[in-house]
């Protein structure tokens, strides 16, 4: 009876440290995005976006659901094309702001698996180089995001977490000919959160 009894009081102490989670955090993340130009049209030696950065801070209500706010850098994908006029260098570099929803399954005391949905105000801008001469333009749009990771806690304060995430391709969100004309924002990130 008395095991039952700490049993008991064990579950309810850590269900009651979950519950007591709320409270504002700050967020880094390290990664890689994997989009980059499609070969077609005379596109060729087409090089990814590489690496990305994203700082952000968010709100965690409870155990199970958080918001956050971040600035996020997509990188700079690259390709070069090649026609009866000469060679032409494009390099397409991107970033966004962006509202993450998160909602939160705690695996154990210092384990949490999440998922995520976002809106994000993703800025791209084209820069032609050819012939000696250059020109770029840029356009904004608003995507959605989907996403999974996980996180570990190494303090009470500090944790670990890593996510991947896909969001809607700004550049095929905005070709002009309803053409697919990159292989799709897909991002790998690793980072560090500081809950105050």
């Amino acid at each position: 009876m008395k095991k039952i009894i700490i049993a008991s009081i064990l579950s309810m102490s850590a269900v009651a440290a979950h519950a007591a989670e709320s409270g504002a955090y700050v967020f880094g993340n390290l990664g890689y995005n994997s989009e980059k130009m499609k070969s077609h049209e005379g596109i060729s030696d087409s090089k990814s976006a590489g690496g990305i950065w994203e700082l952000g801070a968010g709100y965690r209500f409870g155990s199970y659901f958080a918001t956050e706010l971040s600035y996020l850098d997509l990188g700079k994908m690259k390709s070069s094309a090649t026609g009866r006029d000469g060679k032409a260098n494009f390099s397409i570099p991107m970033h966004a702001e962006r509202l993450a929803l998160v909602g939160i399954l705690p695996v154990s005391e210092d384990v949490e698996l999440f998922g995520k949905v976002s809106l994000n105000n993703v800025h791209g801008t084209l820069k032609v180089e050819a012939d000696g001469s250059s020109f770029s333009a840029s356009r904004s749009k608003v995507l959605p995001g989907i996403g999974i990771g996980a996180s570990y806690a190494v303090t009470k304060n500090f944790a670990l977490r890593g996510e991947y995430e896909y969001i809607k391709s700004a550049m095929n969100s905005m070709s002009e000919d309803s053409k697919d004309v990159t292989s799709g924002t897909n991002l790998f990130k690793l980072g560090v959160s500081y809950k105050f």
